[in-house]
């Protein structure tokens, strides 16, 4: 369930994940930058009221990248990366640049107790926030992070239960096995990530990760490609349903839990 939660909604420091949790933002940096400022407000006075010192940081609103479920951006991204496997070691990408934290230099000068002591203080002033904020209904971190468990188990129901997903997954998955591709479930969440899951069992059984070098991955990325515009190709209408409305209920969870859209 981690692993869900971190891969899902891509959160952090409250999930374990690593780094922090960057605030929910809106296009327009409205009213929800509005919370967003005044949850790290909450955060700054219950830190210090701890012993702590915190400075208040709201992230500038991502810009809105262009429809996922885009057919011709699909197919000319999968025609390159495949499921974005063995793509990773073809084409290592640098890491995203973000703005620096203004805390982390206080968490990297403590050590030990201290900065765990830390780390657990700041968890719990961020659900105290989210609680005063947002109206959630988070007795503790443990359970902030039971209720985002809750969250991904249902928008996991709600997708493999949405009756136009249904319609469109049986014939997908008929297609992807008279082309020969492997089918472990006909439910709309796994066949969406069907060839990810497969591809990277065949990266482990390769080798460990940061152990296979590009040269070695190049002839099992040009299969993956070719598995992935197979995949693109049987899904082309599965996909266009099943992004926007997957796109949707994980951004409606990520505000929810007080993280930036994507």
């Amino acid at each position: 369930m981690r692993v869900l939660m971190c891969g899902l909604l891509g959160l952090a420091v409250l999930t374990g994940c690593g780094g922090d949790p960057a605030p929910a933002a809106d296009g327009g940096g409205g009213a929800t930058m509005d919370k967003a400022r005044e949850r790290e407000t909450v955060i700054a006075t219950c830190m210090k009221q701890k012993g702590f010192a915190y400075t208040p940081s709201v992230s500038p609103p991502r810009k809105s990248a262009a429809n996922p479920a885009d057919y011709a951006a699909m197919k000319a991204e999968r025609g390159k990366n495949g499921f974005g496997v063995f793509s990773a070691v073809v084409y290592p990408k640098p890491p995203e640049t973000q703005a620096p934290d203004p805390n982390q230099a206080t968490i990297d000068g403590l050590s030990g107790a201290r900065r765990d002591a830390y780390l657990k203080t700041l968890n719990e002033c961020r659900v105290t926030a989210l609680r005063q904020v947002n109206g959630l209904k988070a007795t503790s971190v443990a359970d902030y992070q039971d209720q985002m468990a809750t969250e991904i188990e249902n928008i996991d129901k709600t997708l493999d239960g949405d009756p136009k997903l249904l319609e469109l997954a049986a014939p997908f998955a008929e297609c992807l096995k008279s082309k020969g591709e492997r089918v472990t479930s006909e439910k709309p969440v796994a066949l969406s990530g069907r060839g990810v899951v497969l591809w990277s069992e065949q990266a482990d059984r390769l080798g460990k990760a940061g152990t296979v070098t590009a040269e070695a991955a190049r002839p099992y990325l040009a299969r993956e490609i070719r598995s992935a515009l197979v995949d693109l190709e049987c899904g082309k209408d599965f996909y266009a349903a099943f992004i926007p409305l997957q796109k949707r209920l994980t951004n409606e969870a990520r505000v929810k839990y007080g993280f930036q859209e994507r």
